[in-house]
């Protein structure tokens, strides 16, 4: 029983990758990551065995390399010496691999003992040279031609954005590993409590450290990720404004125009991180509302208005009709500005062009009606009592059109909920859909005759909108 209270797991070497992380979770992970960074990833077990599906995989490794039985042996091979070496060092080791391209290395560690890898790569630092590779072919009875012509689809980077790509990667992968462990420490630890022990201050006791963990988790979450993330996107705006300001760097509109991917990708990692926190938050009972009266109807009509432009960058029309134009009721603004703009961004994420977008108010005097209509491709019925839980996707194939981790809609629904509303949802494919919020109307008493005629300040604040509409690719 000692063993049992000090979350002691005696034979480490039996854990397997999917007892600490939820596979379709570090899918989504590796699938956002490679594609963020342009790069290949792909995480194996110690035998340098895959356990995810490949990530951005080049031509080069997966149609050549690997199209051969002696290809993938070395493969396997140089996935678990890369593992290793990161394992031993306790650093993300970056190296060359069998096939003679870049790869580096982030180990998924409990306790000091490594069970996986998660690696990336498939890149080069400088020109290839050729016949190196017609070698290799040779060796692994690869069709040279073939080889040749894919090693020109490889990209050539620099060894600091490698290393700095290495860096994020065993950052999030450290993280991921930690509060999994402990996870998994607390699902035996609760397995055993249940079968040896009926004691009710027990079970309280490992609810709080279960609490605490995840408390714990927050702040890993927001130092591990958040960060470097801030950090590389610090740089590149340091970057775009050294470029914009010198006369003699080349200006082909290259430059500007990967940073912007790039800066939309880091976009996109700030609110998958924000939604991962928040969605925690909600779940034990951290999330606090703000009230105050105010003119829902006005504050909605800004919420839209401020996103027209983005609609039209996509050829998408926003029509905005209320049945008033002042409903005075207690609500938390910033809650329902996130509320508004995510129905707003998956509406106009699925919605093709010359499509439209309908925000509807209706008073029914003691509650509210918002409803968010489009003409998008719609959801398909089996999918639609299942589309607020959290990490759902109605297509969740990796050659999905449109991108999101699938949490976004089970927080609104969340904070749809705690102003005590109801959000659902009607649809039809190749239609479109429509998500309608039901919302009381109840005012603050103490504030009956009070509340913010300035409405809502959202035009001010880009920033939100950028990250909310992060998973949507414009043409600028």
């Amino acid at each position: 029983m000692a063993e049992t209270l000090n979350l002691e797991i005696s034979d480490l070497k039996s854990i397997q990758i999917k007892d600490v992380i939820d596979i379709e979770m570090l899918q989504r992970f590796q699938d956002n990551f490679a594609e963020s960074m342009n790069i290949a990833s792909i995480t194996v077990d110690i035998n340098g065995v895959p356990v995810t599906k490949n990530s951005s995989y080049t031509n080069f490794c997966e149609k050549c390399i690997q199209s051969t039985a002696a290809g993938k042996s070395r493969c396997a091979a140089s996935h678990k010496r890369g593992g290793e070496e990161a394992a031993r060092t306790g650093r993300p080791y970056v190296y060359k691999c069998h096939a003679g391209l870049i790869d580096f290395a982030a180990p998924i560690m409990v306790d000091g003992c490594q069970i996986g890898t998660v690696l990336g790569g498939q890149i080069l630092t400088e020109k290839p040279e050729v016949s190196k590779f017609i070698q290799i072919a040779k060796e692994i009875g690869l069709d040279e031609e073939n080889l040749i012509e894919s090693l020109k689809e490889i990209i050539v980077t620099t060894d600091k954005s490698i290393k700095a790509a290495a860096e994020v990667l065993f950052t999030i992968t450290n993280a991921m590993s930690k509060i999994g462990y402990k996870e998994l420490k607390l699902k035996r630890f609760t397995k055993d409590l249940e079968t040896e022990v009926k004691n009710k201050n027990l079970l309280l006791d490992k609810s709080k450290e279960y609490n605490k963990t995840k408390t714990q988790f927050f702040s890993i979450i927001s130092h591990e990720l958040k960060t470097p993330l801030n950090i590389i996107f610090s740089s590149l705006q340091l970057m775009e404004s050294i470029y914009i300001g010198s006369s003699s760097l080349s200006n082909d509109g290259k430059f500007l125009k990967y940073s912007k991917m790039m800066k939309q990708n880091c976009y996109r990692l700030i609110r998958l991180i924000n939604n991962f926190i928040d969605m925690n938050k909600i779940e034990l009972g951290f999330a606090n509302l703000k009230l105050k009266n105010n003119n829902i109807v006005k504050v909605i009509e800004d919420i839209t208005l401020s996103v027209v432009e983005y609609s039209k960058l996509k050829n998408v029309n926003i029509i905005f009709d209320t049945e008033t134009e002042e409903i005075i009721t207690a609500f938390d603004s910033g809650k329902l500005e996130r509320i508004m703009l995510n129905l707003l961004s998956n509406a106009l994420k699925f919605t093709p062009a010359k499509g439209a977008i309908y925000i509807n108010i209706y008073d029914k005097i003691e509650y509210i009606l918002i409803s968010v209509k489009d003409t998008g491709i719609g959801i398909p019925e089996n999918m639609l009592n299942k589309i607020f839980d959290p990490f759902t996707q109605v297509d969740s194939s990796l050659k999905r059109n449109a991108e999101g981790s699938g949490i976004g809609l089970s927080i609104v629904k969340s904070l749809v909920e705690m102003h005590n509303g109801k959000i659902s949802v009607k649809s039809q494919v190749g239609i479109g859909s429509e998500f309608i919020i039901k919302l009381p109307v109840k005012p603050i008493k103490s504030e009956i005759n009070e509340y913010n005629q300035a409405g809502n300040s959202l035009n001010d604040n880009v920033e939100k909108i950028k990250i909310e509409f992060s998973d949507i690719y414009f043409d600028y």
